[in-house]
């Protein structure tokens, strides 16, 4: 009887002396996420050069309207989708959390674009005018490739509104078409028709002028590296 009381003690003796991760090791450990994929993608990125014979600042009557491009970047993002995929088992059978959960699949996939996704131009007008200057009636044109090109008013809206007093000045923005849709490369201009540069004493209308101008526009092809998460798995409750 003393002998079987030894053995036992020293049983739970080296049980006790043992570290946790012995005494469980049976238990799965969790696996580390997988590393993400690099991937190499390019996207064609737009310029603008003013042509030799177009001015980016031009006065006319003492009106003075400086026009400047946006300049182009390519940003990279990440588009997550899910789908439902078969569930994990263990001898046929599945542990659902919940009998309305779904064992779904996320991914992400990685996509450049363009940013500003359309012709975007600042236009800074200095009124020297003794009158003030309204924008009403100016006509707005983008001329693509030789060809007329119609843009959404709303895009020159800041323009058609602005009202300058004298010895004023004013920077708006003029946004122009899509540039997935300008060929590369060609010329673009932008024309502001029916400008007022002359009023009377009583306000009325005595001149107006025409304003353009001329830029070069191609792309160039720029790469970028976008890190790519490993797809990951779980349930999922429906919405």
């Amino acid at each position: 009887m003393p002998r079987i009381e030894f053995a036992t003690c020293v049983t739970l003796t080296l049980l006790t002396l043992l570290p946790a991760d012995a005494q469980f090791s049976s238990k799965k450990k969790p696996k580390p996420p997988a590393p993400p994929t690099v991937v190499t993608m390019t996207a064609q990125v737009p310029s603008l050069a003013p042509l030799a014979e177009s001015d980016a600042s031009q006065v006319k009557d003492g009106l003075r309207i400086t026009l400047q491009p946006e300049t182009y970047r390519a940003e990279d993002l990440l588009v997550d989708s899910a789908r439902q995929v078969p569930p994990p088992s263990f001898l046929g059978v599945t542990a659902m959390p919940d009998p309305r959960a779904v064992y779904v699949e996320h991914t992400q996939s990685p996509k450049v674009v363009i940013k500003p996704d359309h012709l975007v131009f600042h236009v800074h007008i200095s009124n020297q005018l003794p009158r003030v200057f309204r924008g009403s009636g100016i006509a707005v044109q983008f001329n693509i490739a030789g060809k007329v090109t119609s843009v959404d008013p709303s895009g020159y809206g800041d323009l058609v509104n602005v009202i300058i007093p004298p010895r004023s000045e004013q920077e708006i923005t003029i946004i122009g078409p899509e540039v997935a849709k300008i060929p590369s490369p060609c010329t673009v201009g932008l024309f502001l028709y029916d400008v007022v540069t002359k009023m009377d004493q009583a306000g009325n209308i005595t001149d107006k002028q025409n304003f353009e101008w001329y830029f070069s526009y191609q792309t160039q092809a720029t790469e970028k590296e976008v890190s790519v998460p490993a797809p990951t798995v779980g349930w999922v409750m429906p919405r």
